[in-house]
C-alpha cells in the first residue's frame, strides 16, 4: 500500500511500466474479485496466484473480497470479511455465490445494493409489449466504469456495433444510475390488453404443439431420452471399432482367419452336436434290446409261475410202503433221512441241520420265482422312465444340433462372402457401418422428439411468464419518469468541456445523441481519426463518471482506464499530426487531478499506463520495469522468461 495513501484511500492510482508485465491483469484480478467471470489465464498468473484479495467500501463499512482461482478457473463463491486487509478475522469469514447474479444473497447483488442498485429489472425490448426481463448484475455496471485498451478506438465505444443486448443494457444502465430508468412505462394498461391477447393466443399454441409432439413422439421426454443416450453410447462403440478395424483389419488374411477360425469352431460344435445325437440314438437302441430281453424274462417267470399254480410239484409226502406220512427229510450222518443213500457235499462243510434246511426249501421253490418276477417287473420300469427322460432329451440334442448346423452354413456363407470382395475387412466395415447409420437415425429421430417436447416445455414456460406479466401489469400503477434529455443535456455540455480542457483540435458541436453516442464537428465519433477516437472516448467516459459523482448519482464513484495513451503523442499514427501532441495526454491528467481535488473529493481512478507523464509521478502506485535487475519486474516477480 503506498505510503501517502490515507486509510488505504487514492483519489488517482497509477500502474505504469512496461508493456506484457501483467498491469491489465491487475485490472482483471479486481473485476474477478467482484464477480466477473473471467480470470485471467495466462501460465504464469495460474502457475502462482491462488486467490485475489480487494478491500473496498460498501458504504460507510469496509470489507475485503476474496476469491480463490482453482487450477486458473473461476471459482463460484467469494468470501467477504468485515475490515481491512490486514486485520482479517477468520471466524468472521461469510461465503457467497457468485452465480446466479440476480441471487438477492450473492455477491453482485450484495455490491449493488450498497448504490441502490440491486433488484433492478432491465426489459430484453423496449419496444416490444410483450417483453421478458433480466436482472442488473454487477458485470452490467463493469461497462460503465471499466475502459479496456480495446475500446478506446474500436468504433464500438456505446456497444452500438456489437451486440444488440449488450448495447440495450449499457443504455439501461446508465439510465438506472441517473434514475432515468422507466421500468414500467406509461403505457402500462395497453401492454396488460396486449399481452392478455398474447397469454391467449400462447395457450392455443402450447396445446397444438403438445398434441403434435404426442401425436408424433408418444413414446415421452424420458424414453426419447433413454434412446438418444443408449444411441449416443452406441455410436461411440461403433465408431471406436470401426477405427480398431480400419488400424487393424488392412490385410484379408487376418479377416479371413477370424471368419475361417469362426467357421471352424461353428463346424466343430455342430460335429459334436451330430455325435452327441449319435451316440445317444445308440444307447437308446441298446436300452431298447434290453428293455426287450427283461419283458422275455418276465413272460417266461410268469410263464413258470402258472405253472406252478396248475401243475402241483412232484414231492414225497406219504411213504409208498405204509402210506404213512412220511417226516421231513433230513439228513443224518451223512445219509438221507428217506432212501439212507449217502450224500455228498462238495465245497462247503454243512451240518445235518443245515443240509435239512436245504431240501425242504428246494422242494418249495414258488416264493424264489415270485420275487424274481417282482425284480423283473420293477426293473423293467426303471428302464422304461430311463428310456422316456433320454428319449425327451434326445428332442434337445436333435434341436441343438439343427442350430449348431445352421449357425455352421451362416458361417461358410460369410467366410464365401469374404472371399468375393475385394479386401475381406471390407464386409465386416460394411455390416458396422450399416448398424451405426441405422443408430444414428434412430438418434436423429429420438433428439428430434426431444426438440420437439422441448419446444413445448418452452412454450409452457411462456404461458407461465405471460401468466406473471398479466398479473403485473395490471396490479402496476403508472409514475412519471425522470427527464433523460436534461441528463443527456448535462453529459454533453460536461463532453464538450472536457474535450476543450483537453485539446481538441478543431473542435466544435460536440454533443450525445439518444443513443449515447457522442459526436464532435458534426459527425459521430466513428469518423474521427485513430487519437481523436482515443480522446473522445476518454472524454465521454470521463463526462459519465464526473456527473454521475457531482449528481450523487447510484454510481461507484470509480473510473479504470486502461491505456489513455493510445494512438495519442509518440504513439499516434503516422498520418494523425493533429494528435501527435504529447501535451494531449498530459493535459488529460491534468483535468483528472484537477477535478479529484474539487468536485470529485471522494472519486476514485485507477489508470494503466505504459508511461505516464512526469505530472502524476506522485501519483504512481507501482512501476513495473520487466528488468530482471531493477524490481519489481512485473506482476509476477520472478515470471523472467
Amino acid at each position: 500500500m503506498p505510503a501517502d495513501a490515507k486509510d488505504g484511500f487514492r483519489a488517482l492510482s497509477v500502474i505504469s511500466g512496461q508493456s506484457q508485465t501483467g498491469k491489465t491483469t491487475i485490472v482483471d484480478f479486481i473485476l474477478y474479485a467482484l464477480g466477473d467471470n473471467r480470470v485471467p489465464r495466462h501460465d504464469e498468473v495460474r502457475s502462482n496466484v491462488r486467490a485475489a484479495l480487494l478491500e473496498l467500501d460498501l458504504g460507510d463499512e469496509p470489507i475485503v473480497i476474496e476469491r480463490a482461482t482453482i487450477g486458473g478457473e473461476a471459482s463460484s463463491f467469494a468470501s467477504i470479511w468485515s475490515g481491512h486487509l490486514d486485520t482479517l478475522d477468520p471466524v468472521g469469514e461469510n461465503r457467497v455465490a457468485i452465480e446466479p447474479t440476480s441471487d438477492p444473497s450473492g455477491l453482485s447483488q450484495l455490491i449493488l445494493s450498497s448504490m441502490n442498485l440491486d433488484e433492478v429489472l432491465f426489459p430484453d425490448s423496449s419496444v416490444k409489449e410483450d417483453t421478458n426481463t433480466s436482472m442488473m448484475s454487477i458485470r452490467d455496471l463493469f461497462r460503465v466504469f471499466v475502459v479496456r485498451n480495446e475500446r478506446l478506438d474500436n468504433k464500438d465505444l456505446v456497444y452500438e456495433h456489437g451486440n444488440y443486448m449488450v448495447a440495450q443494457k449499457y443504455r439501461q444502465t446508465i439510465d438506472v444510475i441517473f434514475g432515468v430508468h422507466d421500468n414500467e412505462g406509461a403505457i402500462l394498461a395497453a401492454q396488460a390488453r396486449a399481452a392478455s391477447e398474447r397469454l391467449r393466443t400462447a395457450e392455443g399454441r402450447l396445446s397444438a404443439m403438445a398434441q403434435i409432439a404426442e401425436r408424433d413422439y408418444p413414446e415421452g421426454r424420458t424414453q426419447l431420452q433413454i434412446n438418444v443416450d443408449d444411441a449416443s453410447l452406441r455410436i461411440a462403440e461403433l465408431n471406436a471399432q470401426l477405427r480398431v478395424l480400419d488400424a487393424d483389419q488392412r490385410s484379408s488374411q487376418t479377416s479371413s482367419a477370424r471368419l475361417r477360425v469362426a467357421l471352424r469352431d461353428a463346424q466343430t460344435t455342430a460335429t459334436e452336436s451330430r455325435v452327441r445325437v449319435r451316440d445317444r440314438k445308440s444307447l437308446l437302441d441298446r436300452l431298447d434290446a434290453l428293455r426287450g430281453q427283461y419283458a422275455d424274462d418276465q413272460r417266461k417267470l410268469a410263464f413258470l409261475v402258472d405253472a406252478e399254480v396248475l401243475f402241483d410239484p412232484l414231492r414225497v409226502t406219504v411213504c409208498p410202503a405204509c402210506f404213512n406220512t412220511i417226516a421231513p427229510v433230513t439228513m443224518d450222518g451223512g445219509h438221507c433221512s428217506l432212501c439212507h443213500s449217502p450224500v455228498e457235499l462238495h465245497t462247503e462243510e454243512k451240518n445235518d441241520d443245515d443240509a435239512g434246511v436245504d431240501l425242504v426249501e428246494s422242494a418249495g421253490s414258488s416264493p424264489m420265482v415270485r420275487s424274481e418276477l417282482r425284480a423283473v417287473r420293477g426293473r423293467l420300469s426303471s428302464l422304461a422312465d430311463y428310456i422316456g427322460r433320454l428319449t425327451v432329451d434326445l428332442d434337445t440334442l436333435e434341436r441343438r444340433a439343427e442350430q449348431a448346423e445352421l449357425a455352421a452354413v451362416e458361417a461358410a456363407a460369410a467366410v464365401d462372402a469374404i472371399t468375393q470382395a475385394p479386401a475381406p475387412w471390407l464386409a465386416l466395415r460394411d455390416q458396422m457401418t450399416g448398424e451405426l447409420t441405422g443408430v444414428r437415425l434412430l438418434h436423429q429421430a429420438s433428439a428430434t422428439g426431444l426438440r420437439s417436447w422441448a419446444r413445448v416445455d418452452e412454450e409452457e414456460q411462456r404461458v407461465v411468464a405471460l401468466r406473471n406479466d398479466v398479473e403485473q401489469l395490471r396490479g402496476a400503477r403508472k409514475r412519471g419518469r425522470p427527464d433523460r434529455d436534461a441528463i443527456l443535456r448535462q453529459l454533453a455540455s460536461r463532453f464538450g468541456s472536457i474535450l476543450e480542457d483537453i485539446g481538441y483540435p478543431k473542435l466544435r458541436d460536440p454533443y450525445i445523441d439518444g443513443n449515447l453516442v457522442p459526436y464532435v464537428r458534426g459527425l459521430p465519433y466513428t469518423e474521427a481519426s485513430s487519437g481523436g477516437m482515443v480522446i473522445i472516448a476518454l472524454a465521454w467516459n470521463l463526462a459519465l463518471w464526473e456527473i454521475a459523482f457531482e449528481q450523487d448519482a447510484d454510481a461507484p464513484g470509480l473510473l479504470i482506464i486502461d491505456s489513455p495513451q493510445k494512438n495519442l503523442g509518440h504513439n499516434s499514427a503516422g498520418d494523425d499530426e493533429e494528435f501527435a501532441d504529447a501535451q494531449l495526454v498530459e493535459r488529460f491528467y491534468a483535468h483528472v487531478k484537477t477535478w479529484l481535488a474539487t468536485d470529485g473529493i471522494g472519486a476514485q481512478a485507477i489508470i494503466v499506463d505504459n508511461s505516464p507523464p512526469s505530472t502524476v509521478a506522485n501519483d504512481v502506485v507501482v512501476n513495473f520495469t520487466r528488468n530482471p535487475n531493477m524490481p519489481p519486474y512485473g506482476l509476477i516477480h520472478d515470471a523472467v522468461s
